[in-house]
Order: C-alpha cells, then sequence, then structure tokens
C-alpha cells in the first residue's frame, strides 16, 4: 500500500484514491444428463429442492418461472446423473 501522500492530498492521506475492482471467478457449472440424453444446468441448490435449466440457457437472462424442480423433471424425463468434467 502507498502510504505517501499525493501532491494534492493532505498529509498523511493515502496516495490511492482509485479502487481497482478484481473479477471473481464464476462458479463451476454442474451439468446432468436426463436418460435420453439431454443435458441440463443446475442453478440453484436450495432448501425447496434442485431447479434446473437446459444447458444452452443462461439462468440470469431465463425468468425463473421456467426453471425445473428436478421431481419434475425425473417425472417427465426420467432420472439425472450428473456429468463428470473432463480434466
Amino acid at each position: 500500500m502507498n502510504h505517501q501522500s499525493s501532491p494534492t492530498g493532505l498529509p498523511g492521506q493515502s496516495g490511492i484514491t482509485e479502487s481497482i475492482p478484481v473479477p471473481l471467478p464464476a462458479p463451476p457449472v454442474e451439468l446432468y444428463a436426463d436418460e435420453r440424453g439431454f443435458v441440463w444446468r443446475l442453478v440453484e441448490d436450495g432448501q425447496d429442492g434442485r431447479l434446473f435449466v437446459p444447458e444452452q440457457v443462461n439462468p440470469a437472462s431465463c425468468p425463473r418461472m421456467v426453471w425445473a424442480r428436478e421431481a419434475e423433471l425425473a417425472e417427465s424425463v426420467g432420472t439425472l446423473t450428473r456429468l463428470e468434467r473432463a480434466a
């Protein structure tokens, strides 16, 4: 940290006047396949169960009312199996 005062700053004031935002890494995406081979993205793992969207859908722009509950998916497309990422 720079503790030297800037030419226009007050004595004892830090010379740093701006903060630089540091992007945080995105959380890892968890993918699941149904029995048909269709891939789903886990978007929320909460108290009310897990919620999914199709893999190619951006959950940030997809209305929450169309997110699918795991129990509903299991009834209509079969059991979901987690896909492991290649190292």
